[in-house]
């Protein structure tokens, strides 16, 4: 839990189990000090733990009868696997993709494109053949539809 999502109270519990292992700041122990000495609730919460604490530390060790066994360690799942698997296959096509097109860039034309030439004289008259069919519909002068009444005003 993250400590400003937590209650004073939740708080003080976490920094007493803290304390008792030497394990908080000045400022911690200070601000757990203000807390325990306003909240009985977490007073004694705080004797409970530290005498529970004291018991296990002052508990003399108990031999066992036999070795502790740990179950064998579990094999990894299947749909782990896939993921992982899944995981590189598309990290391999990535850096495939990105090698193709560092290695070969598409710099220009091909030849097979619509706008292979040949030379630049062949680039130079398509040029100039779009340019004159397209210019008339760019620069058409029309005349406006709306006749004007200029000539007709009395002086």
């Amino acid at each position: 839990m993250r400590w400003w999502r937590t209650s004073a109270c939740e708080r003080a519990a976490q920094w007493i189990s803290l304390d008792l292992d030497g394990e908080l700041s000045q400022l911690e122990r200070a601000a757990l000090g203000r807390h325990l000495h306003g909240c009985a609730r977490c007073r004694e919460i705080g004797a409970g733990v530290r005498a529970f604490t004291t018991l296990l530390r002052e508990a003399p060790l108990v031999e066992l009868d036999r070795p502790v066994e740990l179950p064998p360690a579990r094999r990894p799942r299947a749909r782990t696997v896939r993921r992982v698997g899944a995981s590189l296959a598309f990290a391999v096509v990535t850096a495939f993709a990105v090698a193709g097109a560092v290695l070969f860039p598409s710099g220009g034309t091909s030849p097979h494109s619509a706008l292979a030439f040949r030379n630049a004289q062949e680039q130079q008259r398509f040029a100039n053949m779009e340019t004159q069919r397209l210019e008339p519909a760019v620069f058409a002068d029309e005349r406006p539809t709306v006749q004007s009444f200029a000539p007709r005003v009395l002086v």
